[in-house]
């Protein structure tokens, strides 16, 4: 599987404002490694960046949102690793 390496500064970087881009499924899949049905019950949980509607048939996510995800779950395991010690 193609790995996906971004982080939040991919997205907005030092002083070069980025444009945020919608994310479908199939690349929310490679930078987040959660399966559909996990994703969505996070989502339903207020746990994952909600989807949002850009036609009547397509959703997809703000990348900022789930890179931010990402990120914060990252810093979540390394504090826990830090009390595991």
């Amino acid at each position: 599987m193609k790995q996906v390496d971004l982080s939040v500064a991919d997205v907005f970087s030092a002083g070069n404002l980025k444009l945020d881009r919608f994310v479908k499924e199939k690349e929310r899949l490679q930078i987040t490694a959660l399966s559909r049905p996990h994703a969505f019950q996070l989502e339903r949980n207020g746990e994952f960046p909600s989807r949002r509607r850009i036609s009547k048939r397509s959703v997809a996510w703000r990348l900022s949102d789930l890179l931010e995800w990402v990120n914060s779950r990252s810093i979540v395991i390394s504090q826990t690793e830090k009390g595991a010690s």
